[in-house]
């Protein structure tokens, strides 16, 4: 008898260890499944004083739709030391020039995702297809030249560029733990077409010389499908044009899902 009441307290042990394994692998499904939002910050755009905050909402095992905004505020170059080392820019004017400049960035990009491998939800390596609406503005171009009377003057110059690409993006992205998942956009090319302005402003009236020899300069430029439209008097420079456009996407993104 006390054989039989053991065995027996034996069988309904290892089914309740059957059913409580089995309600674990459950909830821990459902967790996964459930889990399908993320926001991640894009930690390696930060070194180039760029903050990109991407939302991804996961639709299927396979697929997943998400939203990157970023912006880079008003700002001057970063890493001008490199910058005048790796284009060997000796002049003294040159660089000030590029010391002095301001730029400041926005671009918003929706984009889906494709998963493939045996995780999937968000899990593993993915290709997406991404439109991205960008907007690009520089300030303080100060740059000096000699007008035709004479002396030194300075043209204070700005621009902005507003582009529309699009593209495909290879990555992958892991869970760390439950809450934690780290994204990497190993290589996102995009092309497409961009307009924009140029202003300049000199310190000192131009001549009709000085007008005529920017306009040239400014006319000469050759860029392939590059088309722009130039007007010089003698208080500003203005250029209008239109032109390709294309960029790269990649970075190590780091997030919560919930």
């Amino acid at each position: 008898m006390k054989k039989l009441i053991i065995l027996s307290l034996l069988i309904a042990c290892s089914q309740s260890a059957v059913s409580t394994q089995d309600t674990l692998a459950i909830a821990t499904s459902d967790t996964i499944v459930n889990s399908k939002n993320f926001i991640k910050l894009n930690i390696t755009s930060l070194l180039i004083k760029n903050y990109s905050l991407q939302y991804e909402r996961i639709l299927s095992k396979n697929i997943s739709i998400a939203l990157n905004f970023r912006i880079m505020p008003e700002t001057t170059i970063p890493y001008t030391d490199n910058i005048f080392r790796w284009f060997d820019i000796t002049d003294p004017d040159d660089q000030e020039m590029i010391e002095n400049l301001l730029m400041s960035n926005y671009a918003i990009t929706p984009e889906m995702r494709f998963y493939t491998g045996k995780k999937r939800y968000g899990n593993g390596f993915y290709i997406s297809l991404f439109y991205q609406y960008g907007n690009y503005s520089v300030k303080n171009v100060l740059r000096k030249y000699e007008p035709d009377m004479g002396g030194e003057a300075i043209m204070n110059t700005t621009g902005d560029v507003t582009s529309h690409t699009g593209g495909f993006m290879l990555g992958a992205q892991w869970a760390l733990g439950k809450h934690i998942c780290l994204d990497w956009w190993i290589l996102g090319p995009h092309f497409g077409v961009s307009s924009g302005n140029v202003l300049g402003l000199p310190s000192t009236p131009l001549t009709e010389g000085d007008q005529q020899t920017i306009e040239n300069e400014l006319n000469d430029i050759d860029i392939p499908m590059f088309e722009q439209t130039v007007n010089v008097t003698s208080d500003k420079v203005t250029m209008i044009f239109d032109g390709p456009w294309g960029g790269i996407r990649a970075g190590l993104s780091i997030g919560v899902r919930f």
